[in-house]
């Protein structure tokens, strides 16, 4: 998490201001004033706060994945940056001389602009107190460790508390609410790098930034005048919900020559743009990956093959089943795919929309429809040809410094900024990110609509509006397990889930 000696220090102090060093109120919020009563591991009221425990605590989470984690992530403090484009050069003016003296043709050069806009997207904890934080119910009590990582290390790199160490999370409060912060931004930022649009935008606290279904577009236009700019438009093609084993009248394989084609149209751009070397990533969600991966090898084999006459049907083709199945497993253990005599990688990404019978009609029930990208990752060899850039929350140093602010602070090289609000001994940490993602080379992308699949059963998502998304447990846990211990002969005292006796008449 922490990159720098000073990013230690910073946070460090501002923690110290949290715990009480100063009675601040809060800005705009009415705090009750009291932690939350949920949420705890530990403790009176946590719902690990069982003595007996095992040590290791396993957890259950869904991690995302996608193509945020094979992304360059880059600092930036322009509001608007600005990508120029020369989209062409054509003759205009006169025709064709006549004679030696008449005037000849000229040629004029166009231009296009391109911009990105940063997103923002803020999170905050629970609220906590320190004396809640250090509690423990007994010596029966023990540390607990998380055994596996709850992140996921292919998840998302703007997530806080990307390095957060396993063996505390469960043990320390606070580290414990920051990564549910940063889980609470995964599940955020995930889809946006897709489906991210402007027009979701509430006011100036949550912005969107462009995703990849925006960016991977045609009717490209100047940034600066809106004229159109046909040049840098991607390569978009429509499936129309057939299914991913549909075949054509010829039998054809349509998934193999509609991809054949789609790369064949982004590699001529690239080849004879001279943007060579280029390399991209086949991106697709993974219920459909793994119906795609099962008949590509014999789809491939067997789509335009071989010629016969007109109005020959019932063509056999002999095709070795073991060498089949080998390449089905070589492509799913190494997540890559021929296409047009070219290995390209396959990202799997759970953030990419899709379609079922309940949101459109089109689509079978049972079935299951998305997309399938082609994303430029580098072109010249390796210069990024998509990338994520944060606004660097370092360049408000020397502002922090002169506002004489210990509340601020940042992590992650500066892609959160960190703030602390308290009412006394209860505190409460936000984080803001303002991330963009950047497709400097759109000419160079593409994607398949629409293809429709049709799983033996649906994976597990991460994405907690999925209908695929599980949990359940309990987020608090009475003490002492509904049992009540005398306390004298008038009144039986309880320990509720603040860890105070209390007293009460009757029975």
């Amino acid at each position: 998490m922490f990159k720098t000696p000073q990013e230690v220090e910073a946070f460090g102090k501002a923690l110290a201001v949290a715990y009480g060093q100063a009675s601040k109120q809060y800005g705009t919020k009415a705090p009750v004033g009291a932690p939350a009563a949920t949420g705890w591991t530990h403790g009176v009221g946590g719902f690990f706060g069982v003595p007996g425990l095992d040590n290791d605590v396993i957890s259950a989470r869904v991690t995302p994945m996608g193509i945020a984690a094979r992304l360059p992530v880059r600092g930036s403090v322009d509001a608007f940056p600005q990508f120029a484009y020369v989209t062409g050069i054509e003759d205009e003016g006169d025709a064709e001389p006549a004679t030696h003296c008449a005037t000849c043709p000229s040629a004029v050069m166009e231009g296009c602009i391109q911009s990105a806009c940063f997103g923002r997207i803020c999170r905050e904890t629970r609220e906590l107190t320190l004396s809640r934080a250090i509690e423990r119910i007994n010596r029966g009590e023990f540390d607990l460790t998380l055994a596996n990582d709850i992140l996921g290390f292919d998840g998302d790199p703007y997530a806080a508390m990307r390095n957060y160490n396993r063996n505390q999370v469960l043990q320390i409060a606070t580290m414990q609410a920051m990564l549910e912060l940063g889980i609470s931004m995964q599940q955020a930022l995930v889809p946006m790098y897709w489906q991210g649009a402007p027009a979701n935008n509430i006011g100036v606290g949550y912005m969107e930034f462009n995703g990849l279904d925006t960016l991977i577009s045609t009717g490209k236009v100047d940034f600066l005048t809106g004229t159109t700019c046909p040049a840098l438009d991607s390569d978009v093609k429509e499936f129309n919900y057939q299914n991913v084993n549909a075949v054509d009248g010829n039998g054809n394989f349509r998934i193999v020559r509609m991809l054949e084609y789609l790369e064949a149209y982004l590699y001529h751009n690239a080849m004879r743009m001279r943007l060579v070397p280029t390399t991209w990533a086949i991106c697709m969600r993974p219920e459909l990956w793994y119906e795609l991966s099962m008949i590509w090898p014999v789809a491939w084999m067997s789509t335009r093959n071989i010629v016969w006459p007109a109005g020959v049907g019932n063509v056999q083709y002999n095709i070795d089943a073991t060498r089949v199945r080998e390449m089905v497993q070589e492509m799913q253990s190494g997540l890559f795919i021929y296409i047009n005599g070219r290995r390209h990688e396959v990202i799997l990404d759970d953030g990419i929309v899709e379609f079922n019978n309940a949101n459109d009609p089109n689509v079978l029930a049972g079935s299951f429809a998305s997309n399938i990208y082609m994303v430029p990752l580098t072109y010249l060899g390796g210069r990024p040809g998509t990338f994520l850039q944060y606004k660097d929350y370092r360049a408000g140093a020397q502002e922090i410094a002169f506002s004489n602010s210990e509340d601020f602070y940042w992590t992650d090289g500066g892609r959160f900024l960190w703030t602390v609000e308290r009412l006394k001994y209860c505190y409460t940490l936000s984080a803001q990110i303002e991330p963009r993602l950047i497709l400097k080379v759109p000419q160079l992308a593409g994607r398949l609509n629409h293809v429709m699949y049709t799983p033996e059963q649906h994976l597990r998502s991460f994405d907690m509006d999925s209908d695929y998304f599980l949990k359940g447990g309990e987020e608090s846990r009475s003490f002492p397990y509904g049992r009540v211990y005398p306390d004298h002969e008038t009144a039986r005292g309880v320990i509720p889930t603040d860890g105070h006796c209390q007293e009460y008449q009757g029975q």
